[in-house]
């Protein structure tokens, strides 16, 4: 009968052990599994950081340029630049917007010194920038990111509108109340 028992607590410790090393074989394959999803989830939410910043980034800085004859593309060193002007005390300024060694930069200088590609700033990291004017009030914009992600926006700008009266950009507010459009654009 001790025999009997001491075969019968081998087959339980045994057992014991086995179980033991299914479960931690178990929480491996969980722990490697999870590790896997984070590491792809980390990477998209990368991927949409850089191409929604980068179209923010260049929609904003359009806008904020929305005056007549202000927003231009103009092909520098064989590639497509955003050029981007405004006045300040009838001083003309311009900010460019373009690809360069791995980056969307910006440079902002007075309107006679042009495009020095090496001295703009970083934004963000990119392999390629294009910026293509459609018509006189939008432009297309072509990101290709570090990840060879394809981003294609439109940018729509209102100063050429036929409700705008000088170069501020706005719409001229006697027209819109004269007319009774009133609301969306007040």
């Amino acid at each position: 009968m001790n025999s009997a028992k001491r075969e019968k607590s081998v087959i339980d410790t045994i057992f014991v052990f086995m179980i033991f090393g299914i479960l931690m074989l178990c929480a491996l394959f969980v722990v490697l599994f999870g590790a896997k999803i984070y590491k792809k989830t980390a990477h998209d939410m990368d991927v949409n950081f850089n191409s929604r910043t980068a179209l923010a980034y260049v929609t904003e800085k359009v806008h904020q340029h929305d005056k007549k004859d202000c927003v231009e593309v103009m092909i520098n060193d064989g590639r497509p630049v955003l050029k981007l002007k405004q006045y300040v005390n009838d001083d003309e300024y311009c900010t460019y917007l373009y690809d360069d060694e791995g980056y969307l930069k910006e440079l902002t200088a007075k309107g006679d010194v042009g495009l020095i590609r090496g001295a703009g700033i970083n934004i963000i990291k990119l392999n390629e920038f294009r910026a293509e004017k459609i018509s006189d009030s939008l432009y297309r914009f072509y990101i290709l990111d570090e990840y060879n992600n394809k981003t294609e926006f439109y940018v729509s700008i209102y100063s050429h509108s036929p409700d705008t009266e000088d170069n501020t950009g706005g719409i001229a507010r006697d027209k819109i109340s004269a007319s009774g459009k009133g609301g969306a654009h007040e």
